[in-house]
């Protein structure tokens, strides 16, 4: 079983288009493109999707049957490919966060998508491995997700500015084998909707987790850290990047 992520980035990707930052120029010299950050569990006999970030995703394992997707938000860089997804011929369930709006027409137009809206902290329990939802704060109301096999536990948390107090506490109580955090933002170039990477630095720390990945990059960071060589304890991951659970 493993955790494969196909996409690391933010919603513009890297490279972002006609910039010339050493970021972006670098991915392009490299022949390497990085999309918005999306991952699923490889199991055996089917995928369970943690967003599905793009359209393009419906081809990666087309031979695979999704057996759930869980939403972290409605934004459209984590949702895109439920309009490709609702039309496959099994029914897939999308667990995800309260939100009366959704994405696109998917809650009125569904098809083959069961949309079950999470509940706080309880657990589901999907082939053998467990999902609890975890609030955390975004500019759309998000989940983070802890997820238990029989061998690991992490926990998901990409689009957030901070991790709210009840859901901090309740991780420290777990004994994290990684934390994969968004890591959005340079020191510089810092709003409210994300974290930079000193801040997901401090964070997997603080959660004292045996080990860290930054996700959810943008040229914005992975530039400041290139044209500076800052040595992160928790480094970004690349585009393409699996983990064993």
């Amino acid at each position: 079983m493993k955790l494969v992520f196909i996409g690391t980035s933010d919603t513009a990707g890297i490279p972002v288009h006609f910039c010339d930052c050493l970021a972006c120029n670098l991915y392009r010299k490299e022949k390497r493109y990085n999309t918005p950050t999306c991952a699923y569990i490889e199991l055996d006999d089917g995928l369970i999707f943690i967003d599905f970030g793009s359209d393009e995703i419906i081809k990666i394992r087309e031979e695979k049957e999704v057996f759930a997707c869980f939403l972290t938000h409605f934004h459209g860089d984590h949702a895109y490919g439920l309009l490709r997804f609702r039309h496959t011929k099994r029914e897939i369930i999308c667990y995800h966060p309260e939100d009366e709006l959704g994405f696109a027409d998917v809650f009125q137009r569904p098809h083959s998508l069961k949309f079950v809206k999470n509940e706080e902290f309880k657990s589901v329990h999907i082939k053998g491995v467990e999902f609890t939802p975890i609030p955390i704060k975004h500019s759309r109301n998000t989940h983070g997700y802890l997820i238990k096999t029989e061998s690991k536990t992490i926990a998901y948390l990409t689009d957030c500015s901070e991790i709210e107090k009840n859901s901090f506490e309740f991780l420290q109580k777990c004994e994290l084998d990684a934390v994969f955090v968004d890591a959005s933002y340079s020191v510089e170039y810092c709003g409210d909707k994300h974290l930079n990477y000193l801040q997901a630095n401090k964070l997997i720390e603080d959660l004292k987790a045996k080990e860290g990945f930054l996700i959810h990059q943008s040229h914005y960071g992975l530039n400041e850290v290139i044209e500076n060589k800052i040595e992160l304890k928790f480094k970004y991951i690349p585009e393409q990047f699996e983990y064993q659970l």
